[in-house]
């Protein structure tokens, strides 16, 4: 059995064996032939049909797949090559006063780019020279030298780092028309441009006018016109516009512009640059000088280390006046005290904690407090100021005279999370969200421990927490304003460069805290603060003015030290507030230290101004002017604007009395004649040259206002 399984086995490999060799002699054999065929002049010839048939079909297929869509990543790769984007800048938006002045705008100059790409190598000295006659400081060898370099790596920019004037700039123009010019009429004798790759780039320049009164609320921009503090920082996005695309064509045949459709592309990508929206402040240019300057002068009177001060509308949370003191000398410096420092309030935060309590019910209108002029809190002594407190007194009195000991009881009646939860509800330990960059706060710590207590105490009377001013002239507002917390903001509306109104901020209640009763009732306590307390010196004859003065030892490192900050918090009318001012003195120099003493004359004085400015009555409302029962009125006609632009494309200087700074900005050309002054405030009332006179790029122009 197994002698034949062996046998089979061997026929059948001898079988496989033959039928393998048969193949392989068949391909030998083909192989032979074909051999055979090709050594002839029919069978070479067939062979070249052959691979030229194969090879025009692969070429065909691929320019039908160019054809069909498939092309797009050569077509791409030829546009970047043959293409150029060049990006034009946006002119930044004004910044204005809700009076008109204009705080900030763009000034426009020039600098010249030349392309090394497109400057034919034994036209460059005509080319420098050419720009020499109008930049004499221009080194040709120099920028002859850089253009050499940048030609070899074919680099497309070589800036001119000279700015020009809008005069200088369309001279130079002037002149590559001219040669675009002579190319067309001198074609067919073979000229060719000389001043081809000459191009301009606009560079803004930020300008402030009155810095030194709105610096810290503006902010600044950087060296790349973009803004980095302040208002600046906080609008950038508004301010800054859309940059412009301008798509350039290098010199192609025009065959080849179509394939890759470079035409098409320049016209869907091209883009005029947009210029930035402008913004009008809730500020008053008016009260912010005189908070200023009340400012400036409490800073020297009393040698302090710093003032602020800010002045809301009660009712819409407007910031209507802000600065502080004193002023930065670097832009880098600038600080905005109001949103930044940290102070602590001393005895103008006591009507928060009566706030709280009267919407806690721990106490109310009736109760009376007595104080033996002491009380003792964990290991803590808390005094009263003087012996004024000391005694039985009803609420009224304890605010008109500030006792400590009667906040310190108030706080006791009250849970210590609903104490805490109150402090937050009116801001403390968050940031009120005003319009501006940079605003500080310091997270507000719960009560945990039995030295907590001593902490709490301390905060019902103002001493132990840390705020910004802007986070208490909130807080206090929230107080009087019916218990409603405001949103506090800057920018009124935001405009188009034509003046249309792309966006109106609004008040923003952000919540109610206290209830109308509590607010009514901390009103009539502070206005008797006022009226027979320590701040009967904001006393206004025919005006009910709310107040409350505070003074708190300033903390350091190792405890309080022997220095202070006086603050004052006012508001008017005391039924009815519609405005609001806090001032704080930090660290008067000698006996005066006290808040009634260092603090209110400012915003008394501030007050006053206000009284006067918008001729407001006792009852809060302004005065108006009725026109009809008015003798004699001059109405003046209002001044043309298109007349005084065209005046000025003339070169001839136009009348410009009795137009505002911000109408004179809209249409004054800064790049065709950048030296000009500005000085006042209001409208124009004088101007140098006189009406008349011939301009020219070197002329001064002086304008004076209010």
């Amino acid at each position: 059995m197994k002698k034949g399984k062996k046998k089979n086995n061997i026929i059948d490999r001898a079988k496989s064996n033959m039928e393998k060799n048969r193949k392989e002699q068949k391909v030998k054999n083909f192989f032979k032939v074909l051999l055979k065929y090709l050594n002839t002049f029919r069978g070479r010839f067939g062979l070249l049909v052959l691979f030229t048939t194969i090879g025009f079909a692969v070429i065909l297929g691929k320019v039908y797949s160019l054809q069909t869509g498939g092309g797009k990543e050569y077509r791409e790769k030829g546009e970047k090559q043959y293409s150029s984007q060049s990006f034009t800048k946006a002119k930044r938006g004004r910044i204005s006063t809700s009076d008109g002045q204009v705080l900030a705008y763009d000034n426009e100059e020039f600098i010249i780019n030349l392309n090394p790409s497109l400057i034919e190598q034994n036209n460059i000295d005509i080319v420098l020279e050419m720009l020499k006659k109008y930049i004499p400081e221009l080194e040709i060898e120099k920028y002859k030298s850089e253009y050499l370099k940048d030609k070899q790596i074919q680099k497309k920019y070589l800036k001119v780092e000279h700015t020009i004037p809008y005069n200088t700039k369309i001279a130079i123009e002037a002149e590559i028309d001219n040669d675009i010019k002579n190319m067309k009429k001198k074609k067919k004798e073979g000229y060719k441009r000389k001043f081809k790759g000459v191009t301009f780039e606009t560079l803004f320049t930020r300008n402030y006018i009155q810095n030194n009164v709105f610096q810290e609320t503006l902010g600044y921009v950087n060296n790349e016109n973009k803004g980095v503090y302040g208002i600046e920082k906080y609008y950038d996005k508004e301010l800054s516009g859309k940059t412009g695309i301008i798509t350039g064509l290098r010199k192609i045949p025009k065959a080849l512009q179509g394939i890759m459709k470079l035409a098409n592309i320049k016209k869907s990508e091209d883009r005029k640059e947009e210029e930035g929206d402008n913004l009008v402040l809730t500020i008053d240019s008016f009260l912010q000088y005189a908070l200023n300057d009340e400012l400036e002068d409490a800073y020297v009177k009393y040698n302090a280390s710093s003032t602020m001060g800010i002045l809301v509308e009660v009712e819409t949370g407007k910031i209507l006046a802000m600065s502080s003191y004193p002023k930065a000398e670097e832009k880098a410096e600038i600080k905005n005290r109001p949103i930044t420092d940290y102070f602590e309030p001393g005895s103008i935060f006591k009507p928060i904690t009566v706030a709280i309590g009267l919407e806690t019910k721990a106490i109310n209108k009736n109760t009376k407090i007595y104080s033996s002029g002491s009380i003792k809190v964990y290991d803590t002594i808390v005094r009263d100021h003087d012996s004024s407190t000391i005694g039985t007194l009803g609420l009224a009195d304890i605010v008109a005279h500030s006792g400590n000991v009667a906040m310190v009881k108030i706080q006791n009646e009250i849970n210590k999370n609903t104490f805490y939860h109150y402090l937050a509800d009116v801001g403390f330990g968050g940031k009120t969200g005003i319009d501006t960059y940079f605003e500080s706060m310091q997270k507000l710590r719960e009560f945990k421990t039995l030295k907590d207590e001593v902490r709490r105490a301390n905060i019902s009377f103002g001493q132990g927490i840390a705020v910004t001013q802007i986070q208490m002239i909130m807080a206090l507002n929230t107080v009087i304003n019916n218990g409603k917390l405001m949103k506090p903001y800057l920018v009124d509306r935001i405009e188009d460069n034509k003046g249309n109104t792309v966006k109106q901020n609004k008040p923003d209640m952000i919540k109610k805290v206290f209830s109308d009763e509590a607010s009514r009732l901390n009103r009539k306590y502070m206005e008797a603060s006022v009226n027979r307390g320590t701040g009967g010196g904001a006393y206004i004859p025919g005006y009910r003015v709310g107040g409350k003065t505070g003074t708190a030892q300033k903390a350091g490192k190792d405890g309080y030290k022997n220095s202070h900050v006086g603050s004052f918090f006012a508001f008017f009318p005391a039924d009815k507030p519609k405005y609001a001012i806090l001032i704080t003195i930090s660290e008067p120099k000698g006996e005066k230290y006290y808040g009634a003493q260092v603090a209110l004359p400012s915003a008394r004085n501030v007050l006053q101004k206000l009284i006067e400015y918008k001729r407001i009555q006792p009852d809060g409302k302004i005065k108006t002017i009725d026109i009809k029962n008015t003798e004699s009125v001059q109405v003046e006609k209002k001044k043309d604007l298109g007349k005084i632009k065209q005046d000025f494309n003339k070169n001839i200087m136009p009348d410009l009395t009795g137009i505002s700074l911000r109408e004179f900005l809209s249409i004054y050309p800064q790049g065709k004649f950048s030296q000009y002054e500005v000085t006042g405030s209001g409208a124009i009332i004088s101007q140098f040259p006189e009406k008349g006179t011939k301009l020219d790029k070197k002329s001064k122009i002086q304008i004076m206002l209010e």
